[in-house]
């Protein structure tokens, strides 16, 4: 049954143009009288026009899709250009194309006018431009286009379905934040959080022999040049605590408002040259370790890009090797209960619990019994003193 309605939607075009050239032909001949003829002479260049259009066969060379600018963060609007081009020279009427796409924003892109008509004519090369307004943060899939060629009354169309995969990345939207070190201290007898020595590469304050793992930047190559010996810059040390911002990947209302508090915080952090690494809970845990450079960053955004909420993500931190012992956590949530502060205390020695919420939450008895865990309540709509915020005595 498939192969037969698979064969009439191939040759439904051919055989209508068939009987209404028989019909035509069939009434003058019949009818006979001026009016008749005059009806068929009159039809009839349309109607070889749409045979010939249907033996004609038509091929697309080319198509190229480029989507402006590159970088896109939630909430901004791109520029769609679509360039085609054809085999043929053939006169077609009209070309109408339509973009196969596997998002929910790129479908009502569609409802809003993106299908366009073009006359052809002889022209072998079309472009296409479009605008979709403020795109949601995640991962947004071309599949390819759909063309279809028509003659004049719609009598005859041929359909080509074209594969150009192309995705669509935005990534989530980074506000600025004011960035303070977070000296937090936890009494453990006479223990305090232990810090990792990070190297000021604004100024260099001498020479030392090269030890291999240097970086490669830090080579001064003057010297080099003078004695043949490597000798690496010796830079002045600064403090700076080790610290894990994971990100409670549970389904809320407010997913969005979370992803965006990361992303900042991680822009933050590492442009501050902080100690950072970061983790992304759900069934399949994501770890970042060691974040320093904006190819790094860029890495985590293109993930943060990416995630989607998950329901009853359960916290599971335990055995993380890029986890050094002794690190800051710095956990963003929309929602705290017992159980997940249960779980931080026995994971982490200290830990920073922001709470992305439109009201403060309440200070359970638990939550007063676990004095190495910090509550800060996150407004989604302003953070930009978090940081200092965090660190006030």
């Amino acid at each position: 049954m498939k192969k037969w309605r698979a064969l009439f939607e191939k040759s439904k075009h051919f055989l209508l143009v068939s009987l209404l050239m028989l019909i035509t032909f069939c009434y003058a001949m019949f009818q006979g009288g001026f009016v008749s003829w005059f009806v068929f002479f009159t039809v009839s260049p349309f109607l070889l026009y749409a045979f010939i259009f249907l033996l004609v066969r038509e091929e697309i060379v080319g198509i190229e899709r480029k989507i402006e600018p590159s970088h896109v963060e939630s909430g901004q609007s791109v520029k769609v250009t679509i360039s085609l081009e054809r085999k043929t020279r053939f006169p077609f009427v009209y070309m109408m194309m339509e973009e196969l796409v596997n998002s929910e924003s790129l479908v009502q892109s569609k409802v809003l006018g993106t299908n366009v008509i073009k006359f052809v004519g002889f022209a072998k090369k079309f472009t296409w431009n479009y605008t979709l307004e403020s795109l949601p943060r995640g991962e947004h899939r071309y599949l390819g286009a759909t063309i279809v060629f028509s003659d004049f009354f719609g009598w005859a169309k041929k359909r080509r379905v074209i594969e150009r995969e192309q995705i669509v990345l935005v990534y989530p939207k980074v506000r600025e934040m004011v960035y303070a070190a977070l000296q937090t201290k936890l009494d453990i007898g006479t223990m305090m959080s232990p810090y990792s020595v990070v190297k000021d590469t604004s100024m260099a304050v001498g020479l030392r022999e090269y030890v291999p793992g240097d970086r490669f930047s830090w080579i001064h190559w003057k010297s080099f040049a003078k004695t043949q010996t490597l000798q690496s810059k010796e830079f002045e040390d600064r403090q700076s605590q080790e610290l894990l911002l994971v990100l409670h990947m549970e389904a809320s209302p407010l997913f969005e408002d979370k992803v965006e508090l990361a992303a900042s915080m991680l822009q933050t952090i590492v442009r501050g040259r902080g100690d950072i690494s970061f983790v992304s809970t759900g069934p399949k845990t994501k770890v970042f370790p060691f974040i320093q450079s904006e190819k790094q960053l860029d890495q985590v955004m293109r993930h943060l890009a990416a995630i989607k909420p998950i329901k009853n993500a359960e916290f599971q931190l335990r055995n993380q090797q890029s986890f050094k012992q002794g690190a800051s956590l710095l956990f963003v949530t929309n929602e705290i209960s017992d159980d997940l502060l249960h779980s931080l205390a026995n994971a982490v020695k200290y830990c920073i619990c922001f709470v992305v919420a439109e009201q403060p939450p309440k200070q359970t008895d638990i939550a007063k019994r676990y004095k190495q865990i910090q509550i800060v309540h996150v407004d989604p709509t302003e953070y930009y003193h978090l940081f200092t915020e965090v660190v006030k005595p």
